[in-house]
């Protein structure tokens, strides 16, 4: 008891906790305001993300070529001597090579994807007897469902109407949104020239953000530091890279398997379910909801054969590819998977949801690799100063006992 006492009456104990407290409290209010303001906070990003959308496509461009132009450089204009000759060929042909692959790419799925989407319309009809001829059967078995097809359709024509008039009423949006694509082009332009331009001077950049590092850090520190960037480096290669690798054999194993049964509309499905498969958790549920709805007009058999592969290859994939590809975890519980898809999603959109698990890595390695040691760290501390200042408490009274007898004994 007392020790406990002294304890309490140690003001710097008593100032530690109350700063823990107020931490506490501010941390907890934060996210109170965080989490109310949502939208507004959302809004803020789109905006600062609008304003600097050339910058960030010219930074994506670049890391993604990067590793492209790395190549070139060493291994096949290893033998230039000019430096700035080879970096500068080897950048020019990183980037026509990776925009020509987008081009084909780009350029042989969109002619697919409008003719099975023509195809789809075209058919509707046909489609549109057999969910009727489907809805009877159902109606027939006795549930008591009673499904109204008349009135399910009217709805339908009565969103198709009002669609249309507000299509030819809302010319102002329509001019808006061109406006946007045209935005989005030129962004994308200047973005594919800031690239060059990056990857030219990517040396220089990254000497300089090196001696800034190092004036502003120990040595020690800058080491530190060097090992976090690598690992954030090291989660976004692996995560992206190998969710994309991940998402082409999905996808190109279903366009197969279509083929192989004589399924329509291989390629607006098995894109469908390729990019779908990029959405972490959800995305190949939504995938195979998406082709099974589309696949049931044609024939209900269709529809079932795809949901069975599905799952298998989904199966397959969860057990054998992925871990395959992601070698080591990047250290996410599933909880907060969860967590870090809806936040993401509700801030940024798609882009929040696709990019929401390795941000969530790096703020899970920010926390368990900086802020655990450094607050295990200062707890190590108080308890060595408070420890220190107990002995120096228990050992006051035998001092002054000491000393009075030493009185006595030249009394």
């Amino acid at each position: 008891m007392k020790k406990i006492d002294q304890l309490i009456k140690n003001r710097k104990v008593i100032y530690a906790l109350a700063a823990l407290a107020a931490g506490i409290l501010c941390a907890v209010a934060i996210f109170f305001i965080i989490f109310s303001n949502v939208n507004s906070i959302s809004g803020f990003f789109e905006g600062v993300t609008r304003v600097l959308a050339p910058i960030i496509i010219a930074l994506v461009l670049a890391y993604i070529i990067d590793p492209v132009a790395k190549f070139f450089e060493t291994k096949v204009f290893v033998k230039l001597k000019k430096e700035n000759l080879r970096r500068t060929l080897s950048a020019v042909i990183a980037l026509i090579l990776v925009l020509t692959l987008l081009t084909v790419f780009i350029g042989t799925l969109i002619p697919n994807l409008i003719s099975s989407i023509s195809m789809l319309m075209e058919n509707a009809d046909s489609y549109y007897a057999t969910i009727e001829k489907v809805i009877n059967q159902i109606n027939s078995l006795g549930f008591g469902l009673h499904i109204d097809l008349s009135a399910i359709e009217a709805s339908v024509r009565n969103w198709l109407g009002d669609f249309v008039n507000n299509l030819s009423t809302n010319l102002s949006s329509i001019l808006s949104t061109t406006k946007n694509i045209g935005a989005v082009l030129l962004n994308i332009l200047i973005g594919v020239i800031l690239a060059v331009y990056i990857l030219f001077s990517k040396k220089y950049l990254l000497s300089g953000l090196r001696r800034l590092r190092k004036a502003i850090f120990t040595p020690k520190q800058y080491e530190s530091d060097t090992r976090f960037w690598n690992r954030c480096h090291d989660i976004f290669t692996q995560y992206i890279g190998c969710n994309i690798i991940d998402a082409l054999i999905i996808g190109i194993s279903n366009a197969i398997f279509m083929l192989i049964l004589g399924m329509p509309y291989v390629p607006l499905v098995s894109f469908v379910v390729g990019v779908a498969n990029l959405i972490p958790t959800f995305g190949p549920i939504i995938g195979g909801a998406i082709g099974a709805l589309v696949l049931v007009l044609v024939k209900p058999s269709y529809a079932l054969w795809f949901l069975i592969f599905t799952i298998g290859i989904q199966t397959l994939d969860a057990y054998v590819i992925k871990p395959r590809l992601f070698s080591s975890s990047i250290g996410l519980a599933p909880v907060w998977t969860l967590i870090a898809i809806t936040v993401g999603g509700n801030l940024f959109g798609i882009l929040g949801i696709l990019l929401a698990i390795p941000v969530a890595a790096i703020l899970t390695f920010i926390y368990d690799e900086r802020f655990v040691p450094w607050l295990e760290k200062m707890s190590k501390a108080r308890a060595a100063k408070a420890g220190e200042q107990i002995s120096e408490t228990d050992d006051a009274p035998r001092k002054t006992e000491d000393e009075a007898s030493e009185v006595k004994q030249d009394a």
